[in-house]
């Protein structure tokens, strides 16, 4: 994640808290385990909580931490930051089962990413989970984009519309709420905005045709997220922090948006530089947002970030900034929109989650046997080396171990681990050398190491993760359209064919 922005480790005494302030607020919190005292600010009324990955490392802590925050809050919303593929909270100790966004959008059957969303949904709900916050309408049209990527159903406005539809309509079924996000577009930067402030310089009309279409399936959705984008033609200040990001999602619906507006993670430093976290968090209720994502606790002290913006949510309503009458109605609003959603959780009936797993597993083995494909790239018998030149942090999914060497490992090959391209054992003619990339082209640092291993080894065989606009010009070229434990599995697949066994269950 993006380094930690500056909130106070001493909170001091418990405060009073304000039921407005909470009800527009979704808290993170450390642990696998509820902290104690989270649970007197469920009981003054908190909106929401979110999970993150250092929350769940597997489902069967997601599904006890959810219903511990439902006994002591019945309509608090539990909600989730999982998309499947490489951006995965539920099974972050080993990976998702699910494809990519990109590789549903790569096979282009619509009844199949339903069937996904469908099958991640039952996960969910068998984890009593409430709000998933999915899927991604970003349209992927810069190939050096290095947080949205593969996340993205397509570099088409209107695939992306149909599949982040279908996906939704998956999870819906499940009963589970959805949130499209990153409004208007995250899709056109290279800018990481958990690190810094994206700039988009299209013209309108542009900005409009390939990025603001496939926001028109908005009102067939829970939830909106607004993303720390600014887009100078389209007005001032970051989308989520500033009131014509709402004026454009209602004219991009053709009418008014009546479903929640929810907000990028507010630590993030697209915003928590500048204007600083607790100015965030008031001007995204004076731009019209619902429910406030305030973002990873990890690293963080979980109570004081709450409490700083409960706390400016108060001083402004204090100094008359913020009149009590628009927060409290907000507060309203978002409750109730929240309390539907936990309704949808109950009366949908939930699967075993070892029977929702087993089906998530099977649909998305098949679905990244469909999307991987390569040239070149059969591997004979002999021992392989890996390395991995990705360098550039993926803060949208953390940070996650190397899955491919694990995946070939399972197929029955002797696999080592280089370190680095300069690593003397790749002067071996004996060894087979892969090497896993992501940005190779606008990322200098992978670009050198990788032209540092073909110098040595041309015969390397590249696994590329990240979209195929961004893979090299490379004879010897896997395209897995992801890093995750699923799409490492169907390259090995790819790799070594007849060899091994089908991916091992692990939860």
């Amino acid at each position: 994640m993006a380094s930690p922005a500056p909130f106070s480790t001493t909170p001091g005494p418990a405060p009073s808290w304000d039921a407005d302030a909470l009800g527009v607020l979704m808290a993170p919190f450390a642990g696998t385990t509820l902290p104690t005292w989270l649970e007197d600010v469920l009981g003054a009324g908190l909106a929401s909580v979110i999970l993150f990955g250092h929350n769940t490392p597997d489902p069967a802590t997601a599904a006890a931490l959810s219903r511990v925050v439902h006994d002591l809050a019945p309509d608090c919303a539990v909600a989730i930051d999982e998309e499947g593929g490489d951006v995965t909270r539920i099974q972050a100790r080993t990976g998702s089962f699910l494809p990519t966004a990109w590789a549903l959008g790569e096979i282009d059957d619509v009844d199949l990413t339903r069937a996904a969303g469908r099958a991640l949904g039952d996960v969910l709900a068998a984890c009593d989970v409430d709000l998933d916050l999915a899927p991604v309408l970003d349209v992927s049209t810069d190939p050096a984009n290095p947080v949205i990527g593969t996340r993205s159903f397509g570099d088409d406005p209107d695939r992306v519309a149909a599949h982040a539809r279908a996906f939704a309509t998956g999870l819906t079924e499940a009963g589970l709420g959805t949130c499209a996000k990153h409004f208007p577009g995250h899709g056109a930067t290279a800018t990481d905005s958990h690190t810094a402030l994206p700039r988009i310089d299209l013209s309108e009309s542009e900005f409009r045709r390939e990025h603001l279409a496939p926001w028109r399936i908005a009102p067939w959705l829970d939830a909106v997220m607004t993303g720390h984008v600014l887009v100078p033609a389209l007005g001032e200040g970051p989308a989520t922090i500033s009131p014509w990001s709402h004026r454009l999602l209602d004219e991009a619906v053709g009418g008014t948006y009546n479903g929640l507006v929810i907000t990028d993670a507010l630590e993030m430093q697209a915003v928590a530089a500048d204007p600083g976290f607790p100015e965030a968090v008031i001007r995204a209720v004076e731009a019209g947002a619902d429910l406030l994502c305030l973002g990873t606790s990890m690293g963080r002290d979980d109570r004081a970030m709450l409490h700083e913006a409960h706390d400016a949510l108060v001083g402004a309503v204090a100094s008359g900034r913020l009149p009590r009458e628009v927060l409290h109605a907000r507060a309203t609003r978002t409750r109730e929109r929240l309390r539907s959603l936990r309704t949808r959780r109950r009366f949908v009936p939930a699967p075993e989650l070892d029977e929702a797993l087993g089906r998530l597993e099977k649909l998305g083995a098949e679905a990244a046997a469909r999307a991987v494909r390569g040239r070149r790239t059969a591997l004979d018998t002999r021992p392989l080396a890996v390395v991995d030149v990705r360098l550039r942090a993926q803060h949208a999914s953390g940070a996650r171990p190397q899955q491919l060497s694990a995946a070939l490992a399972e197929h029955g090959l002797l696999v080592h681990e280089a370190d680095g391209p300069a690593d003397p054992r790749l002067a071996d003619p004996g060894l087979q050398v892969l090497a896993v990339t992501r940005l190779p082209r606008s990322d200098a640092a992978e670009g050198a190491a990788l032209a540092e291993l073909l110098a040595r080894r041309p015969d390397t065989v590249v696994v590329h993760t990240g979209v195929p606009g961004a893979a090299p010009d490379h004879d010897r070229l896997v395209l897995a359209h992801g890093a995750g434990r699923t799409m490492m599995h169907a390259a090995a697949q790819l790799l070594a064919p007849g060899r091994g066994s089908a991916m091992r269950s692990a939860q």
